[in-house]
């Protein structure tokens, strides 16, 4: 695959700038110096400062291995540090409304807590200055190894105008069913947002024989995200989360979404078979709860959201129409770009394969984003 910058009259059919399109997963990146002269603390902006810089820990795979132009990939269509970069983008892509995200995904991967404290708050005074001021939708970072300092951040930024989302990581770590989340949970239902988790460069813990195992990244990226969003997603839905937050709204970005009927039936199955450990997760054991309000796959369906960069749409369109309907795309699908990357996705699927029917189409491109987005 080239990773040449899109044609727009080959790639972007006529009637997708007819369409309203909004794009739940737009990358901004803004240049290290300037984000860090946003950092507050002065021991923390002195420390970031150092030659090793704002991420100074590396992840064991890089995507340049993969594709001949090597980190170039990575800002294959542009780079948007301001709001007329990601204007002018999103012109070529028919995007109407990009929900744009500081894209610092390695963030995860460092090791300082005060010191990734610092990035964040910086980078949600960048986003607010560059982005949510000049009139677009932007999604604040909270980070996940601090629960506390998350819920900070939501009260200091979450109600801010444009600000219509939180973004924060899935990873093999500690998973969002956990009960230490509950205070975050809490914070976006007040402020009425989303969360929003993308894919992390944590990958694998490093001592990990799988991880260590694993070459290629087809592997990594390909199907390490979508088994860690697997893994959220049915941990978030069994511990109870969404019987005690039911107007929590999850998205999941870069996870993949075939998987859906997978999760479905093997969930609702299973629990129907093995019900009587519910009562001693803690959320349920607290609140004396013998067992989930509902089948594990009406959480599913009513509170997870799932970007669909990349498609991955079988070519018949039979079977694409059969996947979509298994899949709950209609209900569950928001589409993405992943603007600027080598792996962008045009709306271009929408209108080449005869799988989607008007409603279908118009769920995935911008009805089920609104449903969860306060979007002027």
């Amino acid at each position: 695959m080239s990773t040449d910058q899109l044609d727009q009259d080959r790639e972007v059919p006529e009637q997708a700038f007819e369409d309203h399109i909004i794009d739940l997963d737009f990358h901004v990146n803004p240049m290290e110096e300037e984000l860090l002269s946003y950092v507050d603390d002065s021991v923390v902006r002195d420390k970031l400062s150092t030659e090793f810089g704002a991420t100074p820990v590396q992840g064991k795979w890089d995507a340049a291995f993969a594709i001949k132009e090597g980190t170039e990939g990575l800002f294959t269509q542009g780079r948007a540090k301001y709001a007329d970069d990601v204007r002018e983008a999103c012109e070529k892509f028919a995007i109407d409304e990009p929900v744009v995200n500081p894209g610092i995904n390695n963030l995860n991967l460092q090791h300082h807590p005060v010191l990734k404290n610092g990035i964040v708050q910086a980078a949600n005074d960048y986003m607010l200055d560059h982005f949510a001021d000049e009139g677009v939708a932007t999604s604040m970072m909270i980070p996940k190894w601090d629960p506390e300092y998350a819920v900070e951040e939501i009260e200091r930024v979450g109600n801010e105008d444009n600000i219509v989302a939180a973004y924060s990581w899935f990873d093999p770590k500690v998973p969002w069913g956990s009960e230490q989340f509950d205070p975050v949970f809490e914070a976006l239902v007040e402020n009425d947002l989303p969360l929003l988790l993308h894919g992390s460069l944590a990958y694998w813990p490093q001592q990990s024989y799988i991880g260590d195992e694993m070459l290629t990244w087809t592997e990594v990226l390909g199907f390490d995200w979508p088994i860690h969003g697997m893994v959220n997603v049915v941990n978030m839905i069994m511990r109870g989360v969404f019987d005690r937050f039911p107007e929590l709204n999850v998205v999941l970005q870069e996870a993949g979404h075939w998987w859906v009927p997978f999760v479905r039936y093997r969930m609702d199955e299973f629990y129907e078979m093995h019900p009587e450990d519910i009562k001693i997760t803690p959320r349920k054991h607290n609140s004396g709860d013998q067992y989930l309000d509902r089948t594990p796959s009406e959480y599913l369906r009513d509170n997870f959201y799932l970007c669909t960069q990349p498609f991955a749409l079988p070519r018949n369109a039979g079977d694409a129409e059969n996947m979509l309907n298994l899949s709950l795309a209609e209900d569950m699908f928001i589409y993405s770009s992943d603007w600027p990357h080598q792996t962008l996705d045009p709306p271009t699927w929408f209108y080449t394969s005869r799988a989607f029917d008007d409603d279908t189409r118009e769920s995935i491109l911008h009805k089920n984003a609104e449903e969860i987005l306060q979007l002027a």
